[in-house]
Parts: structure tokens; C-alpha cells; sequence
């Protein structure tokens, strides 16, 4: 027969199973909740980035809200035929200088864009895609139109990060938006910091943007004295971003799978908004519509 001691021991023994066996099965679905939502994030990204690579011609209408150097933001909008690769890219602006058109040609015209203001005296003028009247007070050039630039920056983190990218991302559900059904996914870059870069001889800002996936009117914010294209010296200290944003959220298209709204953070608070309207994706673009001589452009 059994003492007291021997049953308490069993009763303690039963319990600490029962314990066990609880924690176990509120752990795995735990786990297996966050591997699923993992798998699907890790899809709607893969699945955007395909789509993006896979459609070489698009047209679209743009608009875009982006902050200033002192704290206001600027908007625009343009329409635009664009041809991934090699790159070509037709746009007409509806604001803030309305009627005006440019056309940018990559290995063509001396890799000048060509442009027709829409004012006295109406004379079309090729200018570096980086001149200030193309950007229009803007954060960007002609030739980061599209989504490509944004294809690029996503494989460059994917890279960098591996499968931890994914750790970053939140998936926020489907909402709608514009009448489109989208996937809301938002990106903290918990280690996104400024910092200082040793520059190397003749590069510039929009170069040091281009090779390290970074935001060129950041860097021009954080070096005021500094121009787009002025070359830097050797060694020569300036202050930059380790990553493109600390934050950003998207609206990604659930039906194509283009990220059809971006809203980009920096360390102080929202820093440029981009929105896609009227995106086709099936069309053919002919050859003509990248010229000047195409009826309906006024070059």
C-alpha cells in the first residue's frame, strides 16, 4: 500500500505532465500561426518582385506628395509610357508644370533627356535628367521612374538580410484602396541610422544613392551645401543613410501584384507618398511612342 508521501509525489508528478502537455499545445499553434504568416509574407513579396521583372512595358499615372528641405511637402503628377530595358520612358506632366513633356531614351541623345518645357518660346532642349526642371522640386529623376528602382532596392535587402527580411515586415491584412483590393504590408527597419561615408574621388550624390540603394533627396537634406552632381573628393566626409527608408508601407495590388501606393518614413516622420493610377500592364508600346515624331507629342 502507497504512503502519503509516495501519492503526493504522484498527484505533483500527473500535474506537472498536465503542464507540460498544455504548454505544448499552446505552443505549436503559436508557432505554426507565425510560420504560416511568414510563408505568406514571404509570397507577396516574391510574388510583387515577379511581377515587376515580368512586365517590361507599363503605362501609368503617377502622383506623388514629397516633404521639402524645409518641412512642406511638394506634389506632382505626370502620365507616363515606360519600357523597362533598355530604358525608355515617355511622360507628360499634369502638375505643377502642366503640358510640359520628356523624353528619356537610355544610350540615346548622349544620355540627355529630351524636353519640351510648355512655355515661351516653346523650344524642345535636351538637359541631364538630374537638372532641376525635370525633377520639378522633386525627389526623384525621370530615370527612377516606375517600379525597377524599387524591384532593385527590395532584392538588395533580401540579399543583405536573408530570410530575417521577413522578421521586419508586418502583414496588416486586405484592405481596399482606390476601389482595388490590396495587401497592406509594412517594413521597420529597426537599423536604419545616419551615418558618415568616406567619399571616393569624383563621385556624387546621386552616384552614392544609386550604388548603395539609397534615397538621393535624403542625402541632399542631410548635405545641404552638397549638389546632386557635384563631384566630391577623396576621402571627403558627408553624413548618409545606411538604408534607403526606416519605414515603409505598402499597398500592394492583390490582383497584379504591384505595390500601387508606397509610403516611405524617415527618422522624423513621413517623407515622400507615391501613388498608381490607371496601371496597364498588357499593352503593347510601339517603338514610335518613344520618339519625337510620334502624333501627339509636341517636342
Amino acid at each position: 500500500m502507497a504512503n502519503k508521501s509516495d501519492s503526493t509525489a504522484n498527484i505533483l508528478f500527473m500535474n506537472y505532465n498536465l503542464f507540460g502537455y498544455f504548454l505544448i499545445a499552446l505552443l505549436f499553434p503559436l508557432s505554426n500561426n507565425y510560420s504560416q504568416e511568414t510563408i505568406l509574407k514571404k509570397e507577396i513579396v516574391l510574388k510583387m518582385l515577379d511581377s515587376i521583372d515580368s512586365h517590361n512595358q507599363i503605362s501609368f499615372e503617377m502622383f506623388r506628395s514629397e516633404r521639402g528641405e524645409n518641412g512642406t511637402f511638394i506634389d506632382g503628377k505626370f502620365f507616363a509610357k515606360l519600357q523597362a530595358s533598355p530604358y525608355k520612358i515617355y511622360a507628360k506632366m499634369k502638375s505643377p508644370k502642366e503640358g510640359a513633356e520628356i523624353l528619356y531614351l537610355e544610350g540615346e541623345n548622349n544620355n540627355k533627356a529630351l524636353v519640351n518645357p510648355n512655355f515661351f518660346p516653346y523650344i524642345s532642349i535636351s538637359l541631364d535628367p538630374n537638372f532641376s526642371l525635370l525633377k520639378a522640386d522633386g525627389h526623384h529623376n525621370i530615370k527612377e521612374a516606375g517600379f525597377v528602382l524599387f524591384s532593385q532596392l527590395f532584392k538588395s535587402h533580401i540579399k543583405k538580410y536573408g530570410d530575417s527580411f521577413y522578421d521586419f515586415i508586418s502583414y496588416d491584412g486586405i484592405f481596399n484602396w482606390n476601389e482595388r483590393k490590396c495587401y497592406k504590408i509594412t517594413i521597420s527597419y529597426v537599423d536604419y541610422k545616419l551615418i558618415k561615408y568616406s567619399c571616393k574621388e569624383g563621385e556624387t550624390l546621386y552616384e552614392i544613392a544609386e550604388n548603395n540603394y539609397l534615397n538621393v533627396a535624403k542625402l541632399r537634406f542631410l548635405n545641404p551645401e552638397i549638389n546632386d552632381s557635384k563631384k566630391l573628393q577623396e576621402n571627403q566626409q558627408i553624413t548618409i543613410t545606411n538604408l534607403y527608408s526606416k519605414k515603409l508601407t505598402l499597398y500592394i495590388d492583390k490582383q497584379n501584384y504591384f505595390p500601387i501606393y508606397q509610403i516611405v518614413f524617415d527618422e522624423i516622420g513621413l517623407f515622400e507618398k507615391y501613388t498608381y493610377t490607371q496601371l496597364n500592364l498588357n499593352s503593347t508600346i510601339k517603338a514610335i511612342e518613344f520618339s519625337r515624331e510620334y502624333n501627339g507629342y509636341d517636342f
